[in-house]
This record gives structure tokens, sequence and C-alpha cells, in this order.
């Protein structure tokens, strides 16, 4: 408002100007000299108004840019997992009765078959040597029911009597012998006693557990995948444990076993992990599995923000070319095929080399008729 203010001062002032010569205004000098002194300040006006144009200066936009790079790739699926153990058990007595003993302590190692606990076997062993005072007698009346057989004057009848008894009572012996033997609880395999849920005295029975044994030298990961892997994943497939419990501790393994069912509520089938000579991963902790299950050596790799599509699905780049002035490129679009994208980079092939120049942030915003400045290079 005020330039055009300004402009139509000075037009009236020359308009004014003009007047007074023609009437031979006796101060026409005076005017001439404002009129001169306008079009200096018209002229400094003009100056600055093209300076803050901004319509008329070519603007370039800046993107930031990195090179297709040849490397390694591999794409992997990342699953929830849980570590297991098939030596985890918690042990129940065989037989009632009242704990007399506690053989062992919490985190002690026993070897398969150490007593573990004895339960009170006063009654048994009372009845044991009743059964063993009876079965010395049934086997004198037998063997002197075999004497009179043999010498043929024996009665058939009380030979096989005296033979019932003597058999009968045996086989009673060695059931309250075995039932002795199971007031003694025993390790079923080698382990670390875990925990122990019962004291001296209190009452043992066949349905509550009195300890738990864990063996964790050889653990299990155990983790479902979607059916849509079953080509892909077989014994011997590349896997990485991550234990976020262990502060993302890595452990690179393979898959060792590969299930042969698929779940019909969630579509998935199992694979286990085998880990060996474990010392620190414990049953039912947590583990994220990551699965291989695309790889190529030697791929194009460059990074996935860099690829766009345009409106028929195609996937492309603006690869940047040289120009005349410095830091100043031309912008070309390129089509290619993304193979497969992981963990921010893309697997790609097409019409394009190792080390061309690709646009990364800024090639929304542009055209190939666009000339670029990279802000920021990734090389």
């Amino acid at each position: 408002m005020k330039k055009e203010l300004l402009y139509a001062l000075m037009i009236g002032a020359t308009m004014v100007a003009c007047q007074g010569g023609e009437e031979s205004n006796p101060g026409l000098d005076s005017l001439i000299s404002k009129r001169d002194s306008l079009k200096t300040v018209l002229a400094e006006i003009n100056a600055d108004i093209a300076e803050l144009d901004t319509a008329a200066t070519k603007v370039m936009p800046l993107v930031t840019a990195t090179t297709i790079r040849i490397e390694d790739f591999a794409h992997k699926v990342e699953v929830p997992g849980t570590v297991e153990t098939n030596l985890n058990a918690l042990i129940n007595a065989e037989a009632s009765g009242v704990i007399t003993k506690i053989h062992i302590k919490e985190g002690q190692k026993v070897t398969k078959g150490q007593a573990l606990i004895s339960i009170d076997a006063e009654i048994l062993s009372s009845n044991i040597s009743e059964l063993e005072t009876s079965l010395e007698l049934a086997e004198y009346m037998y063997e002197k029911q075999q004497r009179l057989m043999d010498q043929g004057v024996g009665i058939e009848i009380e030979y096989e009597q005296a033979k019932n008894q003597k058999l009968s009572l045996e086989k009673k012996l060695k059931t309250l012998q075995s039932q002795r033997g199971k007031t003694v609880v025993r390790a079923p395999f080698t382990g670390i006693v875990d925990d122990i849920m019962v004291n001296v005295g209190e009452m043992a029975a066949p349905q509550f557990p009195l300890l738990r044994i864990v063996n964790n030298n050889s653990v299990t990961i155990n983790a479902s995948l979607s059916e849509n892997l079953l080509a892909k994943v077989n014994e011997g497939t590349a896997v990485e444990l991550v234990f976020p419990s262990m502060n993302d501790t890595t452990i690179v393994s393979t898959i060792t076993n590969k299930g042969n069912y698929i779940d019909p509520t969630n579509r998935t089938f199992r694979v286990q992990i085998e880990i060996k000579d474990n010392k620190v991963l414990l049953p039912n902790q947590f583990v994220e599995v990551n699965v291989t299950d695309f790889t190529r050596k030697e791929a194009m790799v460059v990074d996935a923000e860099s690829i766009l599509q345009d409106v028929n699905n195609r996937n492309y780049v603006y690869r940047l070319k040289t120009t005349t002035e410095p830091g100043v490129f031309d912008v070309e679009k390129v089509f290619l095929e993304v193979l497969n994208k992981y963990n921010g980079l893309a697997c790609i092939t097409g019409d394009i080399a190792e080390g061309d120049l690709i646009v990364v942030q800024g090639g929304k915003g542009i055209t190939e008729s666009d000339i670029v400045k990279i802000q920021e290079s990734k090389l």
C-alpha cells in the first residue's frame, strides 16, 4: 500500500512539473529538482523489490542421499518363544506317612537314585518282621512235607497246602518290602533341588508334592510359526535367540526339530531349538526367536525409506546425476523390484548399480524436472 502511494505521489509531482513548464512557473527549477530526487528514490525501491521477489528465483529442493551397496542380506521373522526342559519334575510320595528325615537341601545337586526324603515305615517294618517269622515256619513245614513225599509216605494234600502257604507268604513279604522301599523318596534323575515344599513331621501323601528337581543342562526353545513359512523353514534353518530378561543377550543357533502338525486354531506349526551345555537359561523364560526365512549373498541393498511407489504400485527410486555446478544434481526416476525388506533395509534388483547415489528423504516432494541439493549423504 505504501509503494502504491509513493508511485501516485511521484506521478503527480511529474505532472505538476510538466504543467508548470508550460505556464513558465517561476518555481520550475525547484519542481525539476524534486522530480530528479524522486526518480532516484524510485530506482532504489525497484532494486529492493527485485531483490525481495522470490518468484523470480529458482528454488532447489534439499534432499538426503545414500548409495547402493553390495552386501549379504537376510530377512527374519520374530516370534515369541519359551525355554523348556524335559527334566523338570515335581516329586510326590508313593506312600503315606509322617516325614521323618529330609536328606537334602535346596540348591543341592543330586544324582539319580539318591535318597531325598524318608517317611515313617515303622508299621511296615513290624509287618515285615511278622511275615518273616511266619515264612520261616511255612518253609519248615514245606520242607518236611517234601521229604515225606520223597519217601512215599506223605499225603499229597498236606504237601500242596504247605507249598501254597510258603508261596503266599513269600509274595506278601515281597509286597511289604516294596511298600517299605517307597517310604524313601529317591531322585528320578540327576539335577538340582529347586524347591522343598515340606518339613520334617508333616504328613506325606501321593497327592501332595514334596519337592521339585530340575536339570537345565539341556533345554529346548519352543516357538510357533505361521504356516506361510512352512516351505521356508526346515531343520537347520538359522535362528537368532534374544533374551530381554538378560539384557538382550543373543544366542545364534539352528532349528533342531520342525513340527508335523498345523494347529487349526491359529494356523501355526511348532519349531524347537535345542541348547546343550546350558548354564544360564531357566524353564519358562521368555525369548524372542528371530527365524531367517530369506537370504541372498552379495545383494544390492539400499535404505528402505528411499523406495517410493507410483499410482500403479510400481516401486522406484530417484537417482541423482551430477551437473556442472558442484553440489547440485539432476533427478532421474528408476523403476526396480523389491525382493525383501528388513530392519530399515531393502534388497532390490533392477537397472541400478553399486555406488549409484539415491535420494532417501525428500523424494516425495520432487519430480524428474527438478534440480536438487544434497543436505546430507549416507555414503
